[in-house]
């Protein structure tokens, strides 16, 4: 065998194996490239097969970080208008700096249109008792808490059917009372026919009768009924807080109400 090896490695050194190699390629050439032609669409196809797996897993990737930042976009939204809420409310209380209040974010609603009450997060353990006024931004008056429990209170609005406020209309001085009712709107009752009050006017708090400081802003004027033959106008007030929208409001805790009685 050894011989024999030998003996094809001296005729291959001095060529006289060349015409039987070149027969040889002559007959595998076309093996090979047939060969070459079936393998490289195979491998081609699990080359691509590779790629779209790892484009698959790569968009799942970048879908799932794209949740993610969605999310915390909406955070930070929320987060940025909580903000502004709370700094609307802060200039609230240093416009009224003679006052101490309590912040409290809004946690439920009455669960029917026929009553204006929200429920807020803060209760007796901070300080809130019944007759309190609850403020918004602008120093806008929104209700009056009605019933507390250790770290719950109720608000009744002022555009429940049960609200009545003791008002001034700031520009004209006309008095009345502003009452809600089940259209979620208000009316100002028993102003003077007589009176100059018009559309655009500033309705507050009068301060009669102890049940409100004087000063707050209920609303604007929004219309007027009745004629001065009339012994009373009726007037609607469109209020300044957009009540269907609260989130943080203001309970006045300095304030105690108090009943003058009638005479």
């Amino acid at each position: 065998m050894i011989a024999v090896a030998l003996a094809f490695m001296a005729l291959s050194s001095i060529g006289a194996l060349r015409p039987l190699e070149d027969t040889s390629y002559t007959i595998i050439s076309p093996v090979r490239s047939l060969l070459t032609a079936i393998a490289s669409p195979i491998a081609n196809l699990v080359t691509n097969f590779g790629d779209i797996h790892a484009l698959t897993s790569e968009n799942e990737r970048l879908r799932t970080e794209n949740q993610r930042l969605a999310s915390e976009v909406a955070r930070l939204q929320e987060d940025a208008t909580r903000l502004e809420d709370l700094q609307r409310l802060l200039d609230v209380k240093q416009s009224l700096a003679d006052q101490t209040f309590v912040t409290t974010r809004i946690v439920a609603s009455a669960p029917t249109n026929l009553r204006q009450v929200v429920a807020v997060d803060r209760g007796k353990s901070d300080g809130v008792k019944t007759g309190m006024p609850v403020l918004t931004e602008g120093n806008a008056l929104i209700g009056t808490v009605t019933k507390v429990d250790g770290s719950h209170a109720w608000i009744t609005l002022v555009t429940d059917i049960d609200s009545a406020v003791s008002a001034t209309d700031l520009e004209s001085q006309a008095a009345g009372v502003v009452s809600g009712n089940y259209s979620r709107q208000l009316s100002m009752e028993f102003v003077a026919a007589a009176s100059s009050i018009k559309e655009g006017d500033t309705v507050v708090t009068s301060g009669l009768g102890g049940s409100y400081p004087p000063g707050l802003v209920i609303g604007r004027v929004t219309g007027i009924s009745g004629n001065p033959q009339e012994v009373f106008r009726k007037v609607a007030v469109q209020p300044l807080a957009s009540l269907s929208h609260l989130d943080n409001v203001l309970i006045m805790t300095s304030f105690t109400p108090t009943k003058v009685p009638l005479p």
